[in-house]
């Protein structure tokens, strides 16, 4: 039984819950469209597989333009027709507060999903899931506080300053995090959107069980549509004429190209891109909780992270001390399947990205990198990476440079506060930073210097939905979460009315 009385059943030799052994077992995971659970017009399919494994425990539809453009004809008539967009703001509300219910009893289900198919460890799905909840209840209160205002224009003019959804956003999700469906979803319904998701082809069970759960809360037909695919469904969302406004979350190479394809039909596109956010531990700090926060943002997700602290800048004077710590914080870390409930870490997503985090580890090797740390891993079975520790790294090393995103992480030493500034400054990312210090002006200083989107002081990966989060440089524009994503899936019009029959010329 789970914790909430629900029965047990086995996938892929792992205990998970009923409700999502039998969403698997219903057979290959759909698309839906208008409502409707659909299967690609082509029949393409592709399988889905089990990273703590190797082995596929299913199939999902897997679409194309065609699918893709019966997904965006259904949102644009559900955003004309005003089925939800026309709803009165208390009824928004009340749908998406049960939405929010609906998910948090359903969060075992969606846990087990993740770790299904994304390889996400059960203890940090539960975060990812809470993740979707919080920020369902916080835009969940939001309808009825959307208001406009009437600028002073004197005696003979009325104008207001109107706000309104844009119209039907785009929105494609990344595969580390895939219970957080509602980050980006949830304003955009909030602000009374139409949305299209695309979920990541490694990662599609959770965006179909959520979108199936909206319609169960009373989330209209078209008002939220999901289609499963690769860039076969990915581009002709960008290209749509009918979609007004994307949401991207991934690499930057994609992140730019999908830029630049947007620019073609002037859609404006928030975007979140990768990171390589530096950790910077001042001689002051209280070393035990830098290095467990350090150490834990790069193992987080096996490092699969965007904000992971994959550069940790710490001063010289505590650079061995902090090396020490970090190293017994992290040795008998355990890396296994993610329904293994004493494993530290989980699988990296596919081989594929094992294979490249395993090149990293070899390149900074070869670089002149100090290893202070190789964990254990199981050899076989899943796509398992063991945690790595290098020291004496510095700017000029692709580890230093590059986003791995797996559990690598780079200690770098400096001298001054002015040379840390520089060093966490000297990359083309902009995510985050976190810093540690008990000096209060030295992290003001640092907050005002450091070029990222969020600045952690004493504490790090710490996230509200009240509080928006976004990136500088090349880690992406826009933000998310808090009142500031209101404002990219909303626009302003302004409307003139003549009060008095006043000349015409005046």
């Amino acid at each position: 039984m789970t914790e909430n009385g629900q029965p047990r059943s086995v996938v892929d030799g792992t205990d998970v819950d009923a409700r999502a052994a039998a969403f698997l077992a219903a057979g290959t995971v759909p698309h839906v469209i208008e409502g409707e659970r659909r299967q690609s017009r082509a029949g393409g399919e592709r399988p889905i597989m089990n990273p703590s494994t190797g082995h596929q425990i299913g199939t999902v539809t897997s679409g194309d333009a065609d699918d893709l453009d019966d997904a965006v004809r259904s949102a644009r008539a559900a955003f004309e027709d005003g089925r939800w967009r026309l709803l009165t703001p208390r009824e928004k509300e009340t749908r998406l507060q049960r939405l929010a219910d609906l998910i948090e009893t359903h969060r075992e289900v969606t846990g087990d999903l993740d770790g299904l198919d994304a390889g996400i460890l059960r203890k940090y799905a539960s975060f990812v899931s809470q993740a979707s909840i919080n920020a369902l209840r916080y835009y969940a209160g939001w309808p009825t506080k959307i208001a406009g205002h009437l600028p002073p224009v004197g005696p003979d003019y009325t104008a207001q300053e109107r706000i309104e959804p844009i119209g039907v956003m785009g929105v494609i999700k990344p595969w580390n995090g895939p219970g957080a469906f509602f980050n980006q979803v949830a304003p955009a319904l909030a602000a009374g959107n139409s949305v299209v998701l695309k979920p990541a082809e490694h990662t599609p069970l959770t965006a179909t069980y959520m979108a199936l759960l909206a319609l169960e809360a009373g989330i209209p037909p078209g008002v939220l549509n999901v289609v499963h695919g690769d860039g076969a469904v990915g581009s002709p969302l960008v290209a749509h004429p009918a979609v007004n406004r994307l949401s991207f979350t991934g690499s930057v190479a994609t992140g730019r190209a999908l830029a630049a394809a947007a620019a073609q039909t002037f859609k404006k596109v928030n975007i979140e891109l990768g990171g390589k956010s530096p950790v910077i531990v001042f001689p002051d700090a209280d070393l035990e909780l830098a290095a467990v926060a350090a150490t834990g943002s790069v193992w987080n997700n096996s490092g699969q992270v965007c904000t992971a602290g994959s550069r940790t800048l710490v001063h010289r004077d505590i650079y061995e001390e902090f090396l020490e710590r970090a190293v017994e914080a992290s040795k008998d870390l355990t890396v296994g399947h993610a329904f293994d409930d004493t494993a530290d870490l989980g699988p990296l997503i596919s081989p594929q990205q094992r294979d490249k985090v395993r090149s990293y580890v070899e390149i900074g090797r070869s670089e002149g990198a100090a290893v202070k740390l190789v964990g254990r891993a199981p050899e076989t079975g899943g796509n398992y990476q063991a945690p790595v520790i290098f020291a004496d790294v510095d700017m000029s090393m692709r580890v230093a440079r590059e986003e791995i995103f797996g559990p690598v992480m780079s200690v770098i030493p400096f001298d001054s506060e002015e040379q840390a500034y520089r060093i966490a400054n000297d990359t083309e990312f902009g995510l985050a930073a976190g810093v540690f210090t008990r000096d209060i002006a030295r992290a003001d200083r640092a907050a005002d210097a450091l070029d990222v989107g969020t600045v952690w002081i004493n504490c790090y990966q710490v996230l509200d939905a009240a509080v928006s989060f976004g990136g500088a440089k090349h880690s992406g524009y826009g933000r998310s979460l808090g009142s500031p994503a209101l404002e990219e899936y909303t626009r302003r019009k302004s409307v003139w009315s003549r009060r008095y029959a006043a000349d015409p010329l005046r």
